[in-house]
């Protein structure tokens, strides 16, 4: 099976990961650390971080140990539009955007099943396009996001919550706040990055042995 590219390498711990985190590991070397944490012999119980925490770094660090292996898509492959709320969202709960891609429902629904966490997922008709070719070809724009927004009712399920757009969709923020009146803010590019992102506060995850 051919991979597709799930922007794995587009994820950097840089920003993430402090001296802090190392010695809760017992690692004083942050090239270590990460050495021991990219080749998974380094688990929870040998942290005194909180497991969440060390998830998070471990699935930025190994995004295969998150990510499904998915097939490159030689065409578009549409999956179903629409708003599915993710464990009981409020009004203020966190509206993540992404297309009607079946690689992409496939890749984000994978992510979403660690967390307990509330959020609104909202699925953008792109013409079953991933979200880098529906850029390319403008199915996944400022004025889609907005119609789905609108048609979905968001101004009355999610009237405080913050738009989360995938990072490649950068360029569409200021016009979607402009069109939604709501803050909007670009995500990481790769989805494996998204609970790291959010941190424990936004991200509580679901806690397995490990």
């Amino acid at each position: 099976m051919l991979r597709a590219d799930l922007y794995e390498k587009e994820v950097s711990l840089d920003t993430y990961l402090s001296s802090k985190d190392c010695r809760a590991c017992g690692f004083q070397d942050r090239d270590e650390f990460l050495r021991k944490l990219r080749s998974g012999t380094l688990r929870p119980h040998a942290c005194r971080m909180s497991k969440g925490r060390f998830l998070s770094l471990l699935w930025a660090a190994r995004p295969e140990d998150i990510l499904p292996p998915t097939e490159v898509l030689q065409l578009p492959s549409p999956g179903p539009a629409g708003l599915y709320p993710m464990n009981d969202p409020g009004p203020d709960s966190p509206v993540l955007v992404s297309g009607n891609s079946d690689l992409s429902i496939t890749v984000l629904s994978a992510v979403l099943s660690t967390t307990i966490s509330p959020f609104w997922y909202l699925v953008v008709d792109t013409d079953g396009h991933t979200v880098d070719m529906a850029l390319v070809y403008e199915v996944m724009s400022a004025e889609r996001i907005a119609k789905a927004f609108e048609q979905e009712d968001m101004n009355r399920k999610a009237p405080a919550s913050t738009i989360y757009l995938p990072g490649l969709a950068t360029p569409l923020c200021d016009e979607l706040a402009q069109r939604t009146q709501q803050p909007v803010v670009p995500g990481p590019v790769c989805a494996a990055e998204l609970p790291l992102f959010l941190g424990e506060e936004g991200w509580k995850v679901q806690v397995e042995d490990t």
